[in-house]
């Protein structure tokens, strides 16, 4: 019988949950009152929006007696009360009320998670040290314009991890061999005072009349989010977003936006480069769920910038040692 591959040897041996900002949702899915259960960073967590407008979450369970706050809990101001026993919590943690009570506990405290509306994203600020979240989240201009399409959504549950994700994106050779581009893309990298990547890759892109020109140019916002601008057939803007569940499942989403036209090619086009976007991602994660990582893989010299992905990816961890881990974790080549 095969011997199965360990959790150990199937991913990196450092901490699942890396620092930066998360999707827990979509935006236009949480309307006012509206409270859903989540499962992100190992945690329960409740996500709400209040009669304010303002979506918020917050650890999920009731710190009196136990209750999930996001199974039967509803809205109320800018909180929401517990389906238990009534005890009425703000969305920034405190409690403001329990009916049958003349105090309310000074302790009376359950934790809330700084988060960011933006591109029509629910982004929640994740950091094991407990860092001050920063608001360094841009803004795509094309998600503001009339000229550019209503978002359309994808989403996966990937037995991998969050690194997976952003190794996946510099490594240029696959996207011939394993999705069929006509070439390897070029790739240029560059990097800012807040360590985002910005990378440029030329390639041809495949379409039923032949190879046509095209290039991808790519932003990474830390680990849990990316943009995409994809130019040549249709132009086309890619919002991807990583968010792990557990410490061997993420949530992928990808979000995407098309410059509007009435040219009925373009829009056949157009729909051709969107199903060839989630007939890529079904194939990552068919082998990011059977791969095993390797600390000293064969790199060559063309397979590109993975091995400075490697160097840079650590900057996204809250932990100490070295990078590899200490004792057994080596391998077994």
């Amino acid at each position: 019988m095969e011997r199965q591959i360990s959790m150990g040897e199937r991913f990196p041996p450092f901490p699942a949950f890396p620092n930066g900002w998360f999707c827990v949702g979509w935006a236009d899915e949480v309307p006012v009152g509206h409270v859903a259960p989540l499962l992100y960073f190992g945690q329960h967590l409740v996500l709400f929006r209040g009669e304010d407008g303002v979506a918020r979450v917050l650890d999920a369970h009731c710190p009196h007696l136990g209750a999930h706050l996001g199974i039967g809990g509803k809205v109320e101001g800018e909180g929401i009360r517990c389906p238990f026993h009534a005890w009425h919590w703000h969305g920034e943690g405190h409690c403001l009320d329990i009916p049958y009570a003349q105090r309310i506990p000074p302790q009376a405290k359950v934790r809330s998670w700084p988060l960011i509306e933006r591109n029509g994203l629910l982004m929640v600020w994740h950091h094991a040290d407990a860092a001050t979240a920063e608001d360094d989240l841009p803004q795509a201009p094309e998600l503001l314009s009339p000229d550019w399409t209503p978002l359309a959504k994808l989403q996966w549950t990937a037995k991998s991890r969050m690194y997976d994700m952003g190794e996946n994106a510099v490594d240029h050779v696959h996207f011939q061999y394993l999705h069929g581009a006509s070439s390897p893309p070029s790739m240029q990298q560059s990097f800012d005072e807040k360590g985002r990547v910005r990378s440029l890759s030329k390639m041809s892109m495949t379409t039923p009349r032949g190879p046509t020109p095209g290039e991808i140019e790519s932003l990474s916002v830390g680990p849990g989010m990316g943009m995409v601008w994809v130019r040549g057939i249709a132009d086309t803007l890619i919002l991807t977003n990583s968010t792990p569940i557990d410490a061997e499942t993420v949530h992928v989403r990808f979000s995407y936006t098309q410059r509007a036209g009435d040219d009925p090619h373009r829009e056949r086009v157009a729909r051709a480069l969107l199903a060839d976007l989630k007939k890529q991602m079904d194939q990552d994660i068919a082998l990011f769920e059977h791969k095993r990582h390797w600390k000293q893989p064969l790199l060559l010299p063309e397979d590109g910038p993975i091995g400075e992905y490697r160097r840079r990816a650590r900057d996204q961890y809250s932990f100490e040692g070295d990078f590899y881990g200490d004792g057994d974790e080596r391998d077994s080549r």
